[in-house]
């Protein structure tokens, strides 16, 4: 699914790729995901939807984020 949409996407010589990983209370998880939207951080809508872990109460939601590298920004 998802992970080969993003294998199929060109990924830019001077491009790194960074995973985030949410793990909490659902109420948490969508809080902390509005609050890195109004930093600019990363939009909500990038965010995969919260999904239950195999532990009770708790949900995981993942953002992929790609970034210029650090040489990149040194230029």
């Amino acid at each position: 699914g998802r992970d080969r949409l993003l294998e199929s996407i060109p990924q830019a010589p001077n491009q790194e790729l960074v995973r985030h990983f949410l793990l909490g209370d659902y109420g948490a998880i969508q809080r902390t995901i509005h609050v890195l939207g109004a930093l600019r951080y990363a939009e909500p809508k990038h965010w995969s939807p919260p999904v239950p872990t195999s532990r009770t109460g708790e949900y995981i939601s993942v953002l992929t984020k790609r970034e210029a590298s650090g040489a990149a920004l040194e230029r």
